[in-house]
């Protein structure tokens, strides 16, 4: 596997307790809080994010009431605004797959999520993977999970460099774990 042998790519394990999620990043990460505007309503994400090179990966929680809040409502604003920053000629398409849990290996939950590519807000060309998932834990707190690969090229890649960062995209998607 090349892309585990690159300096650029050094993977590693990031356990975040206070998130609730176990992740794997290609480099040191950095966290930030974002609040985020859903229905005149203040949501705080906080994102944990890795460079390497110039692609970005990170993870992005966002805890909400269940009792007062629709998580799907949520998730199909956020697949809406997602589903405009990317031009492309091909409509995206939602995809929906399992994940397992860090607490429970042997439990399932679903995720949607679009490998969108295309041109960027800059006109750049972008390959850009995002994937969503709605956890509530023990103790009732529900909270939204997103995860962001995003790679930006100066034209479109040809099939070598895309395949490439497809593997860096299926790697840090695949070694993430909510509690």
């Amino acid at each position: 596997m090349m892309v585990a042998c690159t300096s650029t790519f050094n993977w590693r394990e990031v356990r975040n307790d206070e998130q609730q999620f176990l992740a794997l990043f290609p480099s040191k990460t950095n966290s930030e809080q974002h609040n985020v505007q859903y229905q005149n309503i203040d949501l705080t994400m906080t994102m944990h994010a890795a460079m390497a090179g110039d692609s970005l990966f990170a993870v992005g929680t966002m805890p909400f009431d269940q009792k007062t809040m629709n998580s799907q409502s949520i998730l199909d604003w956020m697949k809406t605004n997602t589903a405009k920053l990317i031009q492309s000629q091909q409509p995206p398409q939602l995809i929906e797959f399992e994940v397992k849990t860090a607490s429970t290996p042997q439990q399932y939950i679903t995720a949607q999520g679009f490998n969108l590519k295309g041109l960027g807000p800059d006109g750049n060309y972008r390959l850009y993977w995002v994937r969503w998932m709605v956890r509530t834990d023990d103790q009732g707190s529900s909270r939204i999970y997103q995860l962001s690969a995003l790679k930006p090229f100066k034209a479109a890649p040809n099939e070598a460099e895309q395949k490439a960062v497809i593997e860096q995209f299926e790697t840090f998607m695949s070694g993430f774990r909510p509690y």
